[in-house]
This record gives structure tokens, sequence and C-alpha cells, in this order.
């Protein structure tokens, strides 16, 4: 099986490229100019990897053409909830418009079995805890301009199913996080910010945002996991929600990894890290993915924490 993944090179992109090569897959996949690609130096003579941007059509399209995919997954996007309130034009151009560019040119393809589209629980926007868990067919209300461009993207593939009969399946992936993810997102930030402490030798502090949120949060091997069990088993048309299904707040992940360290850790509440908008509670109801896709996730919160802070200790 021939396998295309948009933004290969990316956190998600590389633990999907090691997962699919583990099951057989024939990898190919695209980079922007300049990006690097440390987090698949181990795999770099397995896979193939073209230079395009989302949003360069003949670019892109050279590299589908070359690459004859069976199965396409799109995980290109500009994806930091804070970052997209200060770039929300960018936001929209690379999700949105960077999506319809890759179906326009899959619609000519005489290979694709499957496309595999993944979308973000940001696209549901703050419901009342008594709608928790949050189910696929649920309304999307979305409250930051990352969540609309990922919204719009969303319908605009369920659209492409409905048109041009692309074999489109939308996944709604919840918070994951583990080794290789960078700065700009909750888990990371403080890991990164752990890890300076820990070498400085002295006591230091960490700067927070709201950690009163409560999030579902997963471990990316799960996901990708799950990505690749959407493209076997999933329905085209269809959404399934990839999540772990249970909620903490942010203060209770932040407790846990200082916990894993023996640094003298004071936390600051900063005003810059507060968002416009905030979301207070995201889980999700992967009963429909367990049922139809087989998702079964494996990795307990405490390791994914601990590889990822291990990952922040050596880079």
């Amino acid at each position: 099986m021939r396998a295309f993944i948009t933004g290969i090179t990316g956190f998600a992109g590389s633990h999907l490229a090691e997962n699919l090569l583990n099951h057989n897959y024939e990898v190919f996949g695209t980079s922007l100019m300049g990006e690097r690609r440390d987090y698949v130096a181990g795999i770099k003579n397995a896979i193939s990897i073209a230079t395009a941007d989302i949003n360069d059509a003949r670019a892109l399209k050279k590299a589908v053409t070359s690459a004859k995919p069976q199965v396409v997954f799109h995980l290109a996007a500009l994806a930091a909830v804070g970052r997209s309130f200060t770039v929300p034009v960018d936001t929209m151009t690379i999700n949105l418009m960077g999506t319809q560019n890759l179906y326009e040119i899959l619609r000519d393809s005489k290979s694709v079995q499957k496309i595999v589209f993944v979308s973000s629980a940001d696209i549901f926007g703050p419901l009342p805890p008594a709608k928790m868990p949050i189910k696929p067919d649920y309304p999307l209300h979305p409250v930051s301009p990352y969540g609309a461009s990922k919204a719009a993207a969303d319908i605009l593939s369920y659209q492409y199913f409905r048109a041009y009969g692309l074999p489109i399946v939308r996944i709604r992936a919840f918070n994951h996080t583990g080794p290789r993810q960078g700065t700009g997102y909750v888990i990371p930030d403080f890991c990164s910010q752990i890890t300076r402490i820990e070498s400085s030798g002295r006591r230091g502090t960490i700067k927070v945002g709201d950690t009163s949120a409560r999030r579902d949060i997963s471990d990316v091997r799960d996901i990708v996991n799950g990505y690749r069990q959407a493209a076997a088993k999933g329905k085209p048309g269809e959404a399934y929600i990839l999540a772990s299904g249970k909620a903490d707040s942010i203060r209770h992940y932040l407790k846990l990894l200082t916990n894993m360290s023996t640094a003298e850790i004071d936390i600051k509440i900063a005003k810059e890290l507060l968002r416009p908008v905030e979301v207070p509670l995201l889980v999700g109801s992967i009963a429909k993915s367990k049922k139809e896709l087989g998702y079964n996730p494996k990795y307990k919160i405490e390791q994914t924490l601990l590889d990822t802070l291990d990952f922040w200790r050596k880079n």
C-alpha cells in the first residue's frame, strides 16, 4: 500500500510515517522548503519526501503524481490555537485553501482509494458539561481562528465527498502530545521550561496561562495509529473522534510533570499567555471509533508526559 502524508516531517507526520512503515506501507510525503527533517532522520532512507507547500498547487501536484498514492493523510496545517489569534488570515489560507488545493489535485487521481482529513476538537467550541463527551455528530461552533479554519475545511471535505465522490474520512482529533511536539502547545511548553530550570541547577518559575481548562489529552502514537485504522476501515463521508475519552485540568497535567522533576519550581500565571477566548472543557466520545475502526488507545498519560519530558531533556 502506497501512502502519502502532507506534513510528513512534522510532529504527528513523523510518528505516522513510522507507524505506516511498521505496517509495511510504502511512504511518501511533503515538507516545506528549509523545514527541519531531524524528526524523520531515523527513517529517511525508507521514505520519499518532496518539497511542496500545500498552497503551491504545481509543486503539490508533481509530488502526488509522482507518488501515485493509494491512501492520503492530510496533516499539513497551521495548528497552534494560540498563534491563530495573531495570524488568522494565514491560518485560514493554509488550513482551508491548502486543503482545497489538495482535493482538486486528488480529483484527477486514478490511484487514491482513501483520504484521511485530520480535523480538530476545536471545531466544536465551548459546550456545557452536560453535553460531554462530545460525539462526532455534534454541531460545529468554533471560537478560535484555528477552530474556524478546521471547521471550514471539515465541511469542505464532506462537500468534496458528496459532490465529487472523493473517498474522504474526517478525523476530529482531540489534543495529543508526545516526543517531538514543539513549543506553542501546552505540554511541550511546560516541558521546555522544566528542563531549562533543571539545567540551571537553581529554583525557577514556570509561566502558565489558564490552568483551570480541562482537556482530553492523548498520546500522539495512539492518535496516528487511529489515522491508519481510519484509512483501513473508515467509511468515506463519515466523521470519527480520536481521543482518550477522559479529561483533566491543565493544572493536573502540570502537577504530574513537576512531580517527575527534582527541580524546585514555582508557578506564575502570565497575562500574555491567556487567550482571548478559552474553551473550559473538551472531552471526546470514542465509542464510534472503537466500534467501526477498532480504535483502542494504549498509552497512559503518565507515560506520555514522561516520554515528552525526557525528549526535552535530550533536545
